[in-house]
């Protein structure tokens, strides 16, 4: 027997075993989650606008993956978190990409269990108008406007985020393999989410999504909130984020954002997410890629605080302009000028 041969064999059993765990729902679906992510021949002008859209997409995941070759980057971590995430999978797992578990939590409907298969045509194709407007919109700028997502997700034909979610992942060349509802309850509170079981065709791994819909108010992150809980029980945990709108600067939200650094090791984002006090010196290791130069007063949006720590970071490194756009930044120069990736490793 060759080893051509055997190398076969080991390959085609691995894919069978995966196939064998995709539960009946995932396999009846299928059909749909590649009409939505525009991979079947059913609906050409949806395929072709999608294609359009995700050659620029894949052309800065590729960017960015190597890009952090060329880098001190070894993000070892099982759980991701990404707050204020929106539909974003594509840089969380062009940064985070052979992590285990994604958690993000977003203000967005789930939208799960979809009622695709009960629609008329033309209610599908105003999801599938949806699906593209979001692709789009990621496209040109590489981050979400809250204003554009709620536009879209709202739509009754739509109804949340899990149709977007699904056509994104379908795209980055991950099987669906089973979904789920999540929920988190708290004190006159639940959160409602979903989980996403896939399977990675590139990287041949299994992994897991999870996406809530939380609105924080500024009181979360006490024992008994049910999100307490909840973020507690991870270890070895990574966190991602980028344009925040500055929501965890100042104190309003010292609580929860206490919490998700309680257990964090690794620490990826932009100048919106955690200020830079949080990492001193002497417990981690401080990485700027790119250049900061500034933070950016966002309609509103929280004020951000002043960093000169994080201005002189950036001097020292002194580090080159990124290839790819990364936070607000890019709003103000309309190129990468003043886009950076702050990178935060627990010593």
């Amino acid at each position: 027997m060759t080893k051509k041969f055997i190398l076969f064999l080991v390959i085609f059993s691995l894919q069978c075993q995966t196939q064998e765990k995709k539960t009946e729902t995932a396999y009846g679906e299928t059909h749909i989650y590649d009409e939505w992510a525009g991979l079947s021949d059913s609906d050409p002008l949806h395929k072709n606008e999608m294609d359009l859209s995700w050659n620029k997409l894949i052309n800065t995941k590729d960017t960015i993956t190597n890009y952090l070759k060329g880098k001190d980057y070894k993000p070892n971590v099982k759980t991701v978190i990404y707050p204020f995430s929106g539909i974003d999978v594509l840089n969380l797992f062009s940064f985070y990409p052979h992590c285990e578990r994604y958690i993000l939590f977003g203000l967005e409907d789930p939208g799960y269990p979809n009622q695709y298969s009960s629609l008329t045509d033309k209610e599908k194709q105003i999801v599938k108008q949806g699906i593209r407007n979001l692709s789009d919109h990621l496209a040109g700028r590489n981050y979400f406007t809250y204003r554009k997502m709620k536009e879209e997700t709202k739509k009754k034909e739509l109804n949340g985020a899990y149709p977007v979610f699904v056509a994104f992942l379908r795209r980055m060349g991950k099987e669906i393999l089973d979904s789920k509802e999540e929920e988190i309850i708290g004190k006159g509170i639940t959160y409602k989410g979903f989980t996403i079981s896939l399977y990675d065709t590139k990287l041949k791994k299994q992994e897991t999504l999870t996406y809530f819909k939380i609105f924080l108010i500024g009181n979360e992150g006490v024992p008994g909130d049910g999100l307490y809980e909840y973020f507690s029980e991870l270890s070895n945990v990574g966190i991602f984020t980028k344009s925040a709108e500055y929501l965890f600067h100042g104190e309003r939200r010292k609580l929860v954002r206490d919490l998700l650094l309680k257990n964090a090791n690794f620490v990826v984002q932009d100048e919106s997410g955690f200020p830079i006090r949080f990492f001193p010196e002497e417990s981690w290791k401080r990485q700027v890629f790119g250049r900061y130069e500034r933070s950016w007063n966002l309609s509103g949006a929280v004020v951000p605080e002043a960093q000169p720590e994080l201005k002189t970071l950036s001097a020292q490194t002194n580090d080159e302009t990124l290839p790819f756009p990364f936070g607000y930044g890019y709003l103000g120069t309309k190129d990468n000028r003043q886009s950076a990736v702050l990178v935060f490793d627990k010593k």
